[in-house]
């Protein structure tokens, strides 16, 4: 299906860092548009391939060809965009956390739900038992609960420095974890001790 470019609404994305979209439009330019991108068939909203829109526009084209795809809710199109990107270009820790945060924005309504229906629900799928954060870690495949807070809370505070390190690996996320929670307590102990000295 060709639509032109300027019809795909791209909303926000998970995806923040596009790595090289010059080496992707040359590819592009040499050998065709291989996969094109993923849109909702009524709205063209952009499910999957926001590099390859940025590739083609950087070739200066006008028209694209789109690959239409219905989605059940949000969560089915979070995992489209999700699944679909890990196979071009992985995506950073922090990215991953994004995905995360909203994955636990649509099971926190799941749960609502559930406790609204004031019926117990067996486990499934669709309505899996347990905390939120527990029921995000294991579809992001991280462990526990305690480990997808640690990442949130270095996704959160972390400087770009030691974002890089932990997203290749050079430092654990536990390791990453505890220098900046000993951070911050030495920053709060440094202002408490200011605060307390006569001026």
């Amino acid at each position: 299906m060709l639509v032109n470019l300027e019809q795909i609404k791209v909303t926000d994305r998970i995806r923040k860092d596009f790595g090289d979209i010059q080496e992707l439009a040359d590819d592009i330019k040499e050998n065709g548009l291989i996969n094109p991108p993923v849109v909702t068939p009524d709205t063209y909203e952009l499910i999957a391939g926001e590099r390859r829109l940025k590739a083609m526009k950087l070739l200066g084209y006008s028209q694209i060809e789109v690959r239409p795809m219905s989605v059940k809710d949000a969560e089915h199109q979070l995992n489209l965009e999700i699944s679909e990107n890990e196979t071009r270009k992985d995506f950073s820790k922090k990215e991953r956390i994004d995905y995360a945060r909203r994955l636990e924005r649509i099971e926190k309504v799941k749960a609502q739900k559930r406790e609204k229906g004031g019926i117990e629900i067996n486990p499934s799928e669709d309505f899996p038992k347990g905390r939120t954060s527990d029921i995000v870690a294991s579809k992001l495949g991280i462990g526990s609960g305690k480990q997808y807070e640690k990442e949130k809370y270095i996704a959160d505070n972390a400087n770009p420095t030691l974002l890089s390190q932990w997203d290749k690996g050079d430092i654990s996320t536990h390791a990453a974890y505890v220098k900046l929670k000993k951070e911050k307590e030495e920053l709060e102990s440094t202002i408490r001790r200011l605060k307390s000295q006569p001026p």
